[in-house]
């Protein structure tokens, strides 16, 4: 048995080190990776263009070239742009560097005058201290020491030329290396899609290119949206510094939509330098404040506007996974590294979602809930945070009826916890709070909504002059309905529930405490002279305790309609009325919903159209707490 040990941490021991041994390749072959990783993504960002050009009757070939003509002419052109505009800029450099300093010894000037008096004042309210001559004495000459200088020798012809052209012969190497590689990907991607999907799918051709397919259709519709945005965004960037009068508004433009791809901080690193030129420029603070606005305005537009209209919300990267990668990605490839950070992970994510050995991605990077609503809501009391449960069941309000929210959320949640407490994998403590913490929460949330729809029926009578019109509800004498817990609380909370949904069809309910005995509930049926009996029972041991019930009430009232819920039952229902031995007036369910439906069913006969006098009179709910 302690074999699983040694073998969970061998395969840990595994992951880290394949972990490190991936990072090491991806550092050591950034020479290799960072071109085809760019001829990747511009492949993503021009495959729908060729297969637009393909599909007007152009060749494979033919279209393949035109996309990457007209592509790789625009980036040349922006390209050579952007020198033109910082050879126009370099020669006024010193003069702006000027006119900063000035403002920036006015600046200090200002500061240094406030702090002195500061310092004046201080020393004026403290005690005076006794100053001691100073007893320094020059030193003599032989303390002075040697200024050293290092003469370096003079490069050579060949390190001249080096130095000169080997930066920009390493950057036309790289952007030869990825046109051939974006021309060759073009061409042959349905080949390279084909032995990726054999690589990758093992021999599920049909999920695997149905995954293929999506993943690309993300990828490249994100990549094209952020494109048209970043654009946008440059464009009105040149404008608005045109406009306000800051120099080389193109260079800035252009800049502005590169950094762009750079999550949350891009645009603000694009506005350092214009917002810098604009205070160097300017004698007020008039166009530093115009040049800050320009950029906060077209940040909260395209954020908030255009980005939800192109491509939703967001991109489906966590915000914090998006920063984490932008750091490993600089750390690890530098500033192309920074600027393919949102791109590549975007595309680890697509591919986590669809490739079962890689899914660990789609949990770290995406930012969808990990847990379903039911385990979120039980994750939450588990940790003790009653508060955030309540947050969360207040949003999916917002998204879904209270009876639905029920069924889907709160139900299944309370089975989690009456499941886990059998098994004894939480203490009674931390039972005990999830059961009050969820009784809390309905009884809220039952009262609330009472109260809404009083308030909604004292509105339609107020539009109608004060004459309401007859509202579907019974008379207590001839529909009465009562709940009883099979065996626990979480039974109890579950058929209180149920009660609050039946008050709302008109029928006057009665939710019993646990607290009763069940001769005490067999007793109350009779008293009572109940319509329809429910038995509300919670997994996993509700068969049982429902079945002692239901015999009982058999026994003494064979033809009472009763109704069993076996509530987040996932069997056969028919099979389980086998083995319960109910008799022919006896239905199962297994939602709040199908109750609901049955129990109306059997009440339609006995209901009658009657004109409340109160909008309080369309409903009633009685819930006993203790013994009756």
């Amino acid at each position: 048995m302690a074999a699983p040990e040694p073998l969970a941490k061998l395969s840990g021991i595994l992951t880290l080190a394949s972990i490190a041994v991936v990072t090491g390749a991806l550092y050591l072959a950034k020479g290799v990776l960072v071109p085809l990783t760019l001829a990747v993504l511009l492949s993503f960002l021009l495959s729908p263009v060729c297969d637009r050009l393909e599909r007007w009757r152009f060749g494979r070939i033919p279209a393949v070239l035109v996309t990457a003509l007209l592509a790789f002419t625009m980036l040349g052109v922006v390209s050579w742009m952007a020198v033109v505009q910082m050879s126009n800029l370099a020669p006024k450099m010193p003069e702006y560097q000027a006119n900063i300093q000035t403002k920036l010894h006015a600046t200090n000037e200002y500061v240094g005058d406030l702090l002195t008096k500061v310092t004046r004042t201080t020393e004026n309210q403290a005690p005076t201290a006794s100053s001691s001559p100073s007893n320094a004495e020059p030193q003599s000459r032989e303390e002075h020491p040697y200024s050293v200088r290092v003469i370096s020798t003079p490069p050579s012809p060949v390190q001249v030329i080096t130095g000169m052209f080997g930066t920009l012969l390493e950057v036309m190497g790289s952007t030869g290396i990825v046109i051939v590689l974006v021309i060759f990907f073009l061409v042959r991607r349905e080949d390279l899609r084909d032995r990726f999907i054999r690589l990758v799918g093992k021999g599920d051709v049909t999920v695997t290119t149905q995954a293929i397919e999506d993943a690309a259709t993300r990828v490249s519709r994100y990549l094209s949206m952020q494109l048209v945005l970043n654009v946008t965004f440059g464009i009105a960037v040149a404008l608005g510094l045109y406009l306000i009068g800051v120099p080389s508004a193109i260079l800035w433009g252009i800049l502005g939509a590169t950094l762009r791809f750079i999550p949350y901080i891009g645009a603000w690193i694009a506005a350092a330098v214009p917002i810098g030129l604009s205070l160097a420029l300017s004698t007020g603070w008039v166009a530093p404040m115009l040049t800050v606005g320009l950029f906060a305005g077209l940040e909260l537009f395209i954020g908030n506007v255009m980005e939800p209209w192109l491509y939703g919300k967001n991109t489906g990267v966590s915000p914090v996974a998006v920063l984490v990668a932008a750091v490993f990605w600089t750390w690890l490839w530098g500033a192309v590294g920074l600027l393919l950070a949102t791109p590549l992970t975007v595309c680890l994510m697509v591919i986590g979602k669809y490739v079962p050995q890689l899914s660990f991605l789609d949990i770290l990077l995406g930012n969808e809930e990990v847990f379903e609503p039911k385990k979120r809501i039980y994750q939450r009391l588990l940790a003790g945070d009653q508060e955030e449960a309540n947050e969360l069941i207040e949003g999916y309000l917002e998204q879904m009826p209270l009876g639905e929210v029920y069924d889907t959320v709160l139900i299944p949640a309370l089975a989690l916890a009456e499941t886990h407490w059998q098994r004894g994998e939480i203490n009674e403590d931390r039972h005990k709070f999830i059961f009050q913490s969820l009784k809390e929460t309905v009884e809220e949330l039952g009262e609330r909504h009472q109260e809404m729809r009083a308030k909604e029926a004292v509105k339609t009578a107020k539009e109608r002059d004060g004459a309401p019109e007859p509202l579907a509800s019974t008379n207590e004498s001839n529909v009465r309905v009562l709940c009883l817990p099979a065996r626990d609380e979480a039974d109890e909370i579950a058929g209180r529930m149920l009660a609050q949904l039946l008050a709302e069809k008109g029928c006057v309910v009665e939710a019993i405490s646990v607290t009763a005995l069940a001769s005490e509930m067999v007793d109350l049926v009779e008293q009572r002279k109940a319509d329809v009996v429910c038995i509300s029972a919670m997994p996993p041991t509700a068969a049982a305790h429902a079945r002692y019930l239901c015999k009982r009430l058999q026994g003494r009232f064979p033809d009472a309609h009763l109704i069993v819920g076996l509530w987040n039952a996932t069997g056969d229902l028919n099979r389980t009325k086998e083995r319960l031995g109910c008799g022919p007036t006896t239905a199962l369910v297994g939602t709040l919903a199908a109750a609901q439906e049955k129990i109306h069913g059997l009440l339609q006969p006995l209901m009658q159209r009657t004109t409340p006098t109160t909008p309080q009179d369309v409903g009633q709910l009685v819930l006993e707490s203790a013994h009756p």
